[in-house]
């Protein structure tokens, strides 16, 4: 899980970040908040919610097209904010309201989206949201239906993580028709293909591409309670894709030292530098299966690639503040048909 450490202003909807290391996969880590609060104007509610089923248990189709919007709430960098764009997106569909985005945000930066039946896209967010209604998850690596259990007659905004594909699994086909990479990013992707596979001699109908992911640096010995993945996991998501039709393994990396001295050699390996975070993305996403490691970049490699996923099964030390974010099984944060190791 991707977070930041800073304080939240629910009026001014900001987050001041008390470190900003230049770190792609990640801001620096903060302990989430615990509990669902709804805030209108200077009231405040909270409210005990509980875990249970994707965006369908909320959906109140009384409503079709609503005047009224879901906002965002963004903070964090990448990962943090492809979960928030798409469960805020699929709180949205679940009741047939249009979630808002700003062309500032970075997420219009990076991605080609679109006016659509469930997307609104404004030059001017903050107007249209001063007053919303705001809903804060209880954890933030679960799945909390009441989120969404709110009215359409009203703007709404949701909050923090989202970190949860039940959120929007059932507008998952529909949210892969805006997340789709603008052309300058996509164009250095492929640029960096084209040079594997000239290095390679070969095509691309000849060669299976396998995305591998590395989180380290400053998830490392953090007090919080983040594992990262060991060596024994990526040589074990190797070994299962070793026997695919002529593999190369694209890796992407915060720690390239370590990844080097420690990633088997006897497999074709390509160690790729000196990217941005969305190119690192687009080019994973462009592969075929993608090993991920631990934290909500490497999550979204995966979901992006939408090949065969696999996932280091224990991010979290057991007892610690991070664990407790998850669900007792971290099934609302991984989804079922990618491969735990």
């Amino acid at each position: 899980m991707e977070t930041i450490r800073g304080t939240f202003n629910l009026g001014e909807n900001m987050m001041k970040s008390s470190n900003d290391r230049d770190i792609y996969t990640s801001s620096s880590l903060m302990k989430p908040r615990t509990t669902l609060v709804v805030i209108k104007a200077k009231h405040i509610q909270k409210a005990v919610s509980g875990m249970s089923k994707p965006p369908s248990a909320y959906r109140t189709p009384t409503r079709r097209n609503s005047e009224f919007y879901v906002c965002p709430t963004f903070i964090g960098r990448l990962g943090n904010q492809l979960f928030q764009f798409a469960s805020g997106f699929g709180i949205a569909a679940s009741k047939d309201m249009k979630f808002l985005v700003s062309t500032n945000d970075l997420i219009f930066q990076i991605f080609q989206l679109k006016n659509s039946r469930h997307l609104f896209i404004s030059e001017d967010r903050e107007r249209e949201c001063v007053n919303a209604q705001v809903t804060i998850e209880n954890r933030a690596s679960s799945f909390d239906k009441n989120v969404g259990n709110f009215a359409t007659n009203a703007t709404h905004q949701v909050g923090y993580y989202l970190q949860s594909w039940k959120y929007f699994h059932n507008s998952s086909h529909e949210l892969r028709k805006q997340l789709k990479f603008r052309d300058h990013v996509q164009t250095l992707a492929k640029k960096i293909i084209k040079d594997i596979l000239e290095k390679y001699k070969t095509t691309r109908d000849n060669v299976t591409l396998i995305a591998i992911h590395i989180r380290r640096g400053d998830m490392v010995n953090h007090t919080y309670g983040y594992l990262v993945a060991s060596k024994e996991y990526f040589e074990k998501a190797m070994i299962l894709f070793s026997n695919y039709s002529n593999p190369i393994y694209v890796l992407c990396s915060n720690d390239l030292k370590w990844s080097r001295a420690n990633i088997m050699k006897k497999y074709k390996v390509e160690f790729i530098s000196g990217n941005s975070p969305e190119v690192d993305l687009a080019l994973m996403a462009s592969c075929d299966h993608v090993i991920s490691s631990v934290g909500s970049f490497s999550w979204w490699a995966g979901w992006l690639s939408n090949g065969k996923v696999t996932y280091f099964k224990w991010p979290a030390k057991e007892g610690s503040d991070l664990r407790a974010e998850f669900s007792s099984d971290y099934m609302d944060y991984f989804y079922p048909h990618w491969t735990g190791l």
